[in-house]
């Protein structure tokens, strides 16, 4: 049994593959290198998601209204082995959205074989520069996602490209140049990132962050690029055409019901009581015994998570779905924080609290301040 599983609301699936050819310098993602893998791991871990997810789909018994495959990198699976998993998790019925996501090397025209289960397809491209994808330490190149680029528009699927920003070395010229090349492919989803530097990977061996600034310089520049290009900024990191939000994120950012599978995936169920669940993150631990640790979210804990996810998004808080999930006022436990913050960073009406677009920039700094008044 699923704990606290809110049936009367929609859920969702996500699938963790922890496959990849290599792993890159600036990942900090739970993956496993091809080199590392075992003589049948691969096999034994899809037969164990394959299993786990026929339990889930008996205990649902109903369709998951967004489907998420990601890594690591899904891609290296091949289609059959893609196909056999979303035919396990269409058994119920077709999803609203089904996305895979690859690097541009093994996207091939195989893919259109997952039609109609699949609807769109995520692709790691990060940079069009070569110098950028060696600083990264990417296992790609710009002639490969050249090739996946060339070859989306003719799939039957939507299609998300992925850009790393803020590169150490990188000018924003470049970073432009990115944007402005992959947009030319016309997609209808570009995620944005700034590079993270984390701790314990290779690149940080090696390379410090460009400092806040020079950061806000090349996200306030890309972000008036991509919208003057027609795309709604509607995440922090995120930018749409018209209809072409991702609706799988879109559940976490409204701290949804969603359930994933395979070593390192999480969970949250529920709505007013919340169960954050999480797989062994060891691919040797998951196929010796999976299980899922759980842990309850108290009150607190949900509304801060709640303002974490919400905020990073160009819709914000609805005042009357924050009252109905905790049965507080928002205005009332947060008014006085308002003060900490500029006011040019939001907008607070009788009906939403959202941040501005300069708020996004300063979103850690707000989410801190805000977390203050919680509990008090």
């Amino acid at each position: 049994m699923i704990p606290s599983l809110d049936r009367d609301r929609p859920l969702s699936l996500y699938i963790h593959v922890p496959f990849c050819s290599r792993k890159c310098d600036y990942c900090a993602f739970y993956s496993v290198p091809s080199a590392a893998l075992r003589e049948g791991e691969k096999e034994r871990w899809l037969k164990l998601v394959l299993s786990e997810l026929d339990a889930v789909n008996r205990e649902w018994g109903k369709r998951y209204e967004t489907i998420f495959i990601g890594g690591g990198n899904p891609g290296i699976l091949g289609v059959d082995a893609l196909g056999a998993i979303l035919t396990k998790a269409t058994e119920n019925g077709l999803s609203r959205e089904c996305t895979v996501e690859t690097n541009p090397e093994n996207l091939t025209d195989d893919f259109r074989r997952l039609e109609p289960m699949l609807t769109r397809i995520s692709v790691g491209i990060q940079s069009l520069d070569e110098e950028v994808l060696r600083t990264l330490g990417r296992n790609s190149s710009k002639e490969r996602s050249l090739r996946a680029l060339e070859l989306l528009p003719s799939l039957p699927f939507d299609f998300n490209a992925d850009i790393i920003t803020a590169v150490p070395g990188e000018t924003v010229e470049t970073a432009l140049s990115d944007i402005s090349q992959i947009a030319s492919y016309n997609p209808g989803h570009i995620s944005l990132y700034c590079l993270s530097i984390e701790e314990g990977t290779p690149l940080s061996q090696r390379a410090v962050p460009i400092g806040g600034d020079a950061e806000a310089e090349f996200l306030e520049r890309g972000w008036a690029l991509l919208q003057s290009l027609g795309y709604e900024h509607y995440e922090v990191s995120n930018f749409a055409k018209s209809g072409k939000r991702c609706l799988h994120n879109l559940v976490y950012w409204a701290l949804g019901q969603y359930i994933g599978l395979g070593a390192g995936a999480e969970s949250s169920i529920g709505y007013r009581e919340v169960v954050s669940m999480r797989e062994n993150e060891s691919l040797t631990g998951y196929l010796k015994a999976p299980e899922m640790t759980c842990s309850r979210l108290t009150r607190e804990e949900a509304e801060e998570e709640y303002l974490l996810t919400s905020l990073r998004t160009k819709d914000g808080i609805l005042k009357k779905e924050y009252e109905e999930r905790f049965s507080e006022s928002f205005d009332s436990l947060y008014s006085s924080r308002l003060c900490y913050l500029d006011s040019s960073w939001y907008v607070d009406s009788p009906e939403r609290f959202f941040l501005t677009e300069k708020g996004f920039l300063f979103l850690d700094r707000i989410i801190l301040e805000m977390a203050m008044g919680i509990g008090l």
